[in-house]
Formats: structure tokens, sequence, C-alpha cells
């Protein structure tokens, strides 16, 4: 499948493994890795990708967050992705280089890690990101499409917010 924006400075890799084939209770994981190069300084990505409480507004799979506090290690929040309220916890957090979080529910499990290396004339940014339980919330809540997506979406949009440019219609 070819994402219908593909070409626009983000690669992505997806790889799932299906660990039941028992059809009331499928289970997965799935593991996504992406790239991009960001025409903007690492000091500007990672303000982005740290400000959680603006997430809904440019993470496709994210409708809503809650984070009592400020953002560092071992801070607390809560995300609702794919329709699932997820308690998180910042795992990893070095400014400007680092930023990873686990979330987990009943149904779903997330490791998400963003690595920024400077380069000239920005930064290239690695997303890591690993979901347990997927297939059984998508099939609940979720179309396929958008699911597939949402990973290359993500870089995609923190690509253009970092750089100011307007999303595309």
């Amino acid at each position: 499948m070819i994402h219908p924006r593909a070409g626009h400075g983000v690669s992505w890799a997806r790889r799932d493994t299906y660990r039941s084939t028992d059809v009331t209770q499928p289970r997965a994981e799935s593991s996504m890795h992406g790239e991009a190069l960001i025409a903007a300084s690492p000091q500007a990505v990672y303000a982005h990708l740290v400000d959680v409480a603006r997430w809904p507004d440019w993470v496709p799979e994210v409708r809503a967050t809650r984070v009592p506090g400020g953002i560092r290690l071992g801070c607390e929040f809560e995300v609702e992705m794919y329709g699932v309220r997820l308690e998180a916890v910042v795992t990893e957090y070095e400014p400007d280089t680092r930023f990873g979080w686990i979330g987990s529910s009943v149904d779903l499990s997330i490791y998400q890690a963003w690595i920024l290396v400077p380069v000239a004339p920005g930064t290239h940014v690695i997303a890591k990101k690993v979901e347990r339980e997927l297939t059984t919330v998508l099939m609940r809540n979720s179309p396929a499409e958008e699911i597939y997506y949402a990973h290359q979406d993500t870089l995609l949009r923190l690509k253009q917010r970092a750089e100011g440019v307007e999303p595309a219609a």
C-alpha cells in the first residue's frame, strides 16, 4: 500500500507479527520505524514532541491528552489513541536529542521514541514505535487505513510544524 502523500521527505517501514490464530481474540505486535529530514533545529523539533497537550492538533491517532504537570522524565500523562485511553509515562527525556514514552491500557500497549540528530540543514528525526494488541483495538474502533497511514502522517505533520509550513489539504 503506497501512502497518498509519499515522496514528501518522509520514509517509514512497518512490520507486523501475529501471535494468535484465535479469531475472537486476535493478538499482534506492530513495530514501525520512520525517518525524516526536517529543516529546523533539534530544539524546534523537540519542542513540538514534548508539547503533549497539543498532540491532538497534529498527531492523527491522538484524540485527547491530559497532562497534569509539565513533561519531564518519569512524569505521567493520559493519551487517547484509537479510541482507547492509555495511562502513559515518559521513559526517555534528553532535551533536543531523545524523547520516549510507554502507554498502556487493558487492550493496548505502546512504546514510542523519537531520536533527533543534528545535520545540515536541520534535524534527522528517527521515530520508533511498537504497538502490542493493536489488532484487537483496530477491529473494534478504527478503520485499518487510518492506522496504516497514521505513523507516516505524524512524521509529515511534525516536519510541517517544525518548518512552519501549512499542511496540505
